[in-house]
């Protein structure tokens, strides 16, 4: 009998194509034997090489992020390839999968996968010998077992719920590590150069093989992006962390809500959202004496708010996509129970649409080149 062949749909980003892991884990369970492609962006795709659960990737170099009308059109276009694929799961979080948006990207990617997982949540990551070996020889060139503290310090995230400037991060860097010895590893695809050798670089390392850095660090500085959900998989050490967030950011994702959810422990994150460059030194200074100290002074507790519900709710108007959006209210229903907060969104959503979508039609319209404009 020939194997079932399934498609997978999470193009982008890192940490939600981590997510999905689990989706792909729990598929091989449902569907032993079958062959699983996964459709994944092209600056994505390493994130999943080596995946014990997928047997091919489809590139896709067609769908930039937030292009809904292109997302929708390459839907189209797979579901059109009867004979290709036996099955499609997408979840994807644009177009209709917005309505499993709860408050948790996690969540809403698992929530879109159409039957139970009882397979472990936590993201898959096998590193190959090579990046094993080259994060290990960059341990060695930088000395850091010369060091009590090592902190990692995740900066300009691609996840844009926080901006954090090269300069405000090795301002933070040079306090952590004066008179002290404690080395900072700023890392990004930013290179930073400092002439002190306990500033480190941390941009020659790819994201996995951030991952397998994890183990030479102490502590992790983070804003909820790529280096922060890679140090939670398979090939990370668990690292006591500081969350540096914005709770005003469009799609909101705290750790601590994750964790909550998913019956992690939360007692090793501290999370900020009112903070300046004293205010993060003086905590990362009293996590490394006493972790269970500084959360207690410092951790700030995140907001619940819905303002994410009102451009949901304007998105799927855009293509009339009723039923999702009574999806959206029937799931948040369900894990807020009646907030009053939540349905006010909702009502501003439907309020703002047409003013907004005026609005955005007029600056496309503006945006387009004069040359396009003739034609």
């Amino acid at each position: 009998m020939e194997s079932k062949k399934i498609l997978l749909v999470q193009l982008y980003s890192n940490g939600d194509c981590l997510y999905a892991t689990a989706v792909a884990r729990q598929i091989k369970q449902d569907h032993p034997g079958c062959h699983l492609t996964w459709a994944i962006a092209s600056f994505c795709k390493n994130i999943i090489t080596g995946n014990p659960y997928i047997d091919a990737i489809m590139e896709v170099n067609t769908v930039a992020k937030d292009d809904i009308a292109a997302f929708r059109k390459f839907k189209k276009d797979l579901y059109g390839q009867h004979n290709k694929f036996d099955e499609i799961f997408i979840t994807h979080n644009a177009d209709t999968n917005q309505a499993f948006y709860d408050g948790c990207i996690r969540s809403s990617i698992l929530r879109a996968y159409p039957y139970p997982l009882t397979v472990p949540v936590t993201p898959v990551l096998n590193l190959s010998e090579a990046e094993v070996e080259r994060v290990k020889q960059f341990s060695f060139e930088h000395k850091l077992n010369n060091f009590t503290q090592v902190v990692l310090f995740e900066f300009a995230p691609q996840s844009r719920q926080l901006k954090i400037t090269k300069e405000f991060a090795i301002a933070v860097a040079e306090e952590i590590v004066k008179n002290t010895d404690t080395a900072v590893i700023l890392s990004s695809a930013q290179k930073v150069i400092h002439e002190n050798k306990a500033i480190i670089d941390g941009s020659p390392l790819s994201l996995r093989e951030t991952a397998a850095l994890t183990h030479y660090c102490s502590l992790l500085i983070g804003c909820t992006s790529g280096i922060t959900w890679i140090s939670t998989s398979g090939a990370a050490k668990q690292l006591p962390m500081i969350q540096l967030l914005n709770a005003k950011t469009r799609w909101l994702n705290p750790v601590s809500r994750d964790f909550k959810r998913y019956n992690f422990p939360v007692d090793k994150v501290i999370e900020l959202i009112e903070f300046d460059k004293e205010k993060t030194v003086d905590c990362v200074r009293a996590a490394l004496v006493n972790f269970t100290g500084a959360k207690n002074k410092f951790n700030q507790d995140i907001p619940l708010n819905f303002k994410t519900t009102q451009s949901i709710v304007y998105n799927l108007l855009c293509y009339l996509e009723f039923a999702a959006i009574a999806k959206h209210i029937k799931i948040n229903r369900k894990v807020y129970g009646n907030n009053i907060s939540f349905y006010k969104e909702v009502i501003l959503g439907f309020i703002v649409f047409p003013f907004k979508l005026i609005k955005n039609i007029i600056k496309k319209r503006l945006l387009v080149p004069k040359e396009k404009k003739l034609f």
